[in-house]
This record gives structure tokens, sequence and C-alpha cells, in this order.
């Protein structure tokens, strides 16, 4: 990585959801699409999984992304933002991280601030 580079980090990337038509584990309150991804900025790591989501087949849940939380630093020397995990189908919870929740595709990605 170029020493000007933004520093690489990584975030759990989250639709609320998933595509199963089964009643007791599917669709928008069932558990979530994750991802795990590299990425320079919450908007990069939205991208990568957006695309990915526009990809795979079904129309139960919304096809963008809707949370992001922040893991933490990434320590590798790797410079490529990419999907470093998913989908995977759990229940999403934040455990503190700093989060960015947004209302709809294209909206703006807000951060809350927990008190």
């Amino acid at each position: 990585m170029h020493p000007a580079d933004p520093a690489m980090s990584l975030f759990e990337v989250v639709r609320w959801g998933n595509d199963s038509d089964a009643v007791s584990t599917g669709g928008p309150d069932g558990p979530d699409t994750c991802f795990l991804v590299r990425a320079r900025s919450v908007e990069q790591a939205a991208t990568l999984v957006d695309q990915q989501l526009a990809r795979m087949p079904g129309d139960v849940v919304n096809a963008w992304s809707a949370a992001i939380y922040l893991l933490g630093t990434e320590s590798s020397t790797q410079s490529e933002e990419r999907i470093l995990r998913g989908p995977y189908i759990q229940h999403a919870y934040r455990h503190g991280w700093r989060h960015w929740y947004r209302q709809g595709a294209g909206e703006p990605w807000m951060e809350t601030i927990q008190a």
C-alpha cells in the first residue's frame, strides 16, 4: 500500500433480512444478509456489496445494503477493496462499533452516534 493511500478498514455490510421465502426464517424479518468487506470508506464498502446484491436472484427483500459496521483496520499490505466473506446469513449485531445507516439505495450514509 502506498503511504499516501488512506488505510483500509474492515466493515460488516448488512442487508436487512434474506431472500428465503421460508415463513419462520426468511424475508425482511429473518436473519440478515451480511458481508465482510475490506475498503477505504463506507461508500466503497456499500458499492461492492450493492453490486453483489444486484446479481443475486430473489425479490423477497431489498437488493441494497442498509447498515455498515466498522470492525477495525486492515493490517495486511493488500490495497484492493473487495468482499472478503459473504454473503452469510445471520442476525446482525452492532456490538458497540461505529455504524452507519441509510434509508434507501442511493441515499446518503448517516453515522449514528450513541451516547
